[in-house]
């Protein structure tokens, strides 16, 4: 888990020092502390004063040191998702990790609920890259490294989670590709740690036929497997999803005689004709998926 000091916050919420030990002491602002009394920030400490403050603060979750990232921060403030999800797209297939990063946790910080930052900035961002990649407006390696970074930037959000109460349950998450970058999964992984679920991530290098071992031992409630349907996605996942398909009908029936609860998710599920979708659940978008958990 990444921790915050005093100095970073104070710079984020555009406070002075004194001014941040005196939000602590009196309940504005949380923080945990150390024996020696040394105060401790994560992202979930900011982001909870911002859904309680939401109007408050000048430098909302990154040094906004330039324009373009002042701008980022009027768009969050103004709820402008089109413009956001623009942003991103621009800025990650230029590899500009710092305005990826700006976008995904200022927005996290700011009280937006994970579901909706994904369904209208990140999932968005990357349907217009690729669409730029269909029209060959930019290069497979441009779209691997748009995904990457923002698949980078949703993990960097499950640092300090679970977020909310542990719920008591443990989660599973899947990706079926193969040596991908897991952006589907993560943000899945995300949502079920904002719901309270210690969540074990596969990412897509797992062998699903080792699965069952893991099921038993972390006592696990839930299980999501994520199928992308994207160009980039789909060359690699389709090649493998016979023997992808056989093995999960194989976790289905575990399922059904322990009560294991198995959600789909991407629109890659159209693929596996052998699934019985009459017995699992399935999303497409995570405020979906918020509703099933």
């Amino acid at each position: 888990m990444r921790y915050l000091n005093s100095k970073e916050v104070a710079n984020i919420l555009g406070i002075n020092i004194s001014t941040l030990k005196r939000w602590t002491e009196n309940g504005t602002l949380e923080c945990k502390k150390t024996v020696g009394g040394h105060r401790k920030f994560t992202m979930q400490h900011i982001r909870n004063y911002y859904k309680k403050n939401r109007q408050s603060g000048k430098n909302l979750g990154a040094v906004l040191d330039t324009v373009e990232h002042k701008e980022i921060y009027n768009f969050i403030k103004k709820d402008e998702y089109d413009n956001l999800a623009h942003r991103l797209a621009k800025t990650s297939i230029s590899s500009d990790d710092l305005s990826v990063n700006t976008i995904i946790r200022s927005a996290y910080m700011s009280g937006y609920n994970v579901s909706d930052i994904f369904d209208k900035i990140i999932d968005p961002a990357s349907d217009i890259v690729e669409k730029q990649l269909q029209k060959k407006s930019i290069s497979h390696v441009e779209e691997y490294i748009s995904r990457k970074l923002i698949t980078r930037g949703v993990e960097s959000l499950s640092q300090d989670k679970p977020n909310g109460s542990f719920n008591g349950k443990s989660a599973l998450c899947i990706n079926f590709e193969d040596d991908l970058p897991d952006l589907g999964i993560a943000m899945s992984e995300v949502v079920l740690r904002d719901y309270g679920y210690n969540v074990f991530n596969t990412g897509s290098h797992a062998e699903l036929g080792s699965l069952k071992s893991i099921l038993k031992k972390e006592r696990i409630d839930l299980v999501i497997f994520y199928l992308c349907d994207r160009q980039c996605c789909r060359a690699t996942a389709l090649n493998n999803l016979k023997k992808t398909g056989n093995q999960i009908s194989e976790i289905i029936m575990i399922a059904q005689n322990t009560g294991l609860q198995i959600i789909f998710g991407g629109e890659g599920l159209k693929h596996l004709k052998k699934i019985p979708k009459d017995i699992v659940k399935s999303f497409k978008s995570y405020n979906e998926l918020s509703s099933l958990v």
